[in-house]
């Protein structure tokens, strides 16, 4: 699917996702004007944006904790899913990645689609400090083919379109790819 876009379809898709591009963009300017663990909207939008429903207080209390403390300074996903493993016992690495990712933007977010349609098999199988290794070696691979994608033909045709609809929002290459592919899903 990634790469081959069909242009109108995609174009027609990323019509349909205006509201969900407003959130984020309000998420990317609220993370840094706010206290981010006490604002009752912000948490609301984040849950909702990056599909947290699942999670129990704790853990997300955990999360927004975690983003206040660090949303100032370079995070990495092993940063984020080592503190997850460390303060709530949990390996999540599509949690780590989206808590790393809303403070840099640049970073992907864990994505089992990509994954998959890369080989890299589900990680569950994994025991003990191997499973958080092979999950870090896992999310670099993802990263190196993010950045194959986004020098790729397609990847620039995706982020040109998403400039053509959504124009000067000031995403990062891979939101803008992110959201070209989502809203194909979606729609």
């Amino acid at each position: 699917m990634l790469e081959q876009i069909d242009l109108e379809e995609a174009r027609a898709a990323l019509e349909t996702c205006a509201r969900r591009v407003e959130q984020y963009a309000w998420l990317r300017e609220a993370l840094y004007d706010r206290d981010v663990a006490a604002d009752r909207h912000f948490r609301r939008a984040f849950v909702s944006h990056f599909k947290l429903r699942q999670k129990d207080r704790e853990e997300l209390r955990f999360c927004f904790d975690w983003l206040e403390e660090h949303k100032n300074r370079p995070v990495s996903f092993e940063t984020a899913l080592m503190d997850l493993s460390r303060g709530l016992g949990l390996l999540d690495p599509a949690t780590a990645s989206k808590l790393a990712s809303a403070i840099d933007p640049r970073l992907p977010v864990w994505d089992s689609q990509i994954l998959g349609s890369m080989g890299i098999r589900p990680l569950a199988l994994e025991k003990g400090s191997r499973r958080a290794e092979k999950t870090v070696e896992a999310y670099e691979k993802l990263q190196r083919w993010y950045d194959r994608y986004l020098r790729s033909k397609s990847g620039r045709t995706a982020a040109r379109l998403f400039d053509e609809v959504y124009p000067d929002t000031g995403f990062s290459q891979i939101k803008k790819v992110d959201f070209v592919v989502w809203s194909i899903l979606w729609s």
